[in-house]
């Protein structure tokens, strides 16, 4: 805070501290150590699926690792680092599961998905290449560069892959 930034009577500031963005925050997950964290659209839940374990559905690809049920209802269970290239080393990943209805799935993480406080609009990192068509801005944040990703539109890119690969 400079000088000029002084508390108005509303409670506000006045001066550069009042033009200032707050930093707004988000829900994001971490699919890979090598991938940046992600931002999810506002308004859609996460949560981590304790102690699921997806079950494996025949003749998929290696990255769709099978389905968990949450509260009874089936959900998809995708390794979105598997699908961009990235091997998923020896630690196993937590089963979250994003959003809700018919849209919901579940994405296997590196990291539980935590609160950014997405700040200022920043320059976006090197990033895997078959990612890029997903992620949208990129925001400066305590955990290092966030990017929006448009959960939808890659299920809906990746939704007609899903068969046909070894089930491995």
């Amino acid at each position: 805070m400079t000088a000029t930034d002084v508390p108005a009577i509303n409670g506000g500031f006045t001066g550069a501290a009042a033009t200032a963005p707050a930093a707004t925050p988000r829900i994001a997950f971490q699919a890979h150590p090598r991938l940046p964290w992600l931002l999810v659209p506002e308004g859609v839940p996460m949560q981590v699926l304790i102690d699921a374990v997806p079950v494996r559905v025949p003749n998929t690809r290696a990255w769709f690792k099978g389905v968990v049920s949450q509260r009874g209802n089936l959900l998809p269970v995708f390794d979105l680092a598997g699908w961009a290239g990235l091997s998923a080393g020896d630690a196993k990943p937590l089963i979250v599961s994003a959003g809700v209805g018919a849209s919901a799935c579940a994405i296997a993480c590196a990291a539980t998905p935590t609160l950014l406080y997405a700040e200022r609009e920043a320059t976006p990192a090197a990033t895997v290449a078959a990612l890029e068509p997903f992620l949208g801005r990129a925001h400066a944040s305590a955990q290092g560069i966030a990017r929006e990703f448009d959960l939808q539109r890659w299920l809906a890119a990746v939704a007609q892959d899903i068969t046909g690969g070894a089930s491995g």
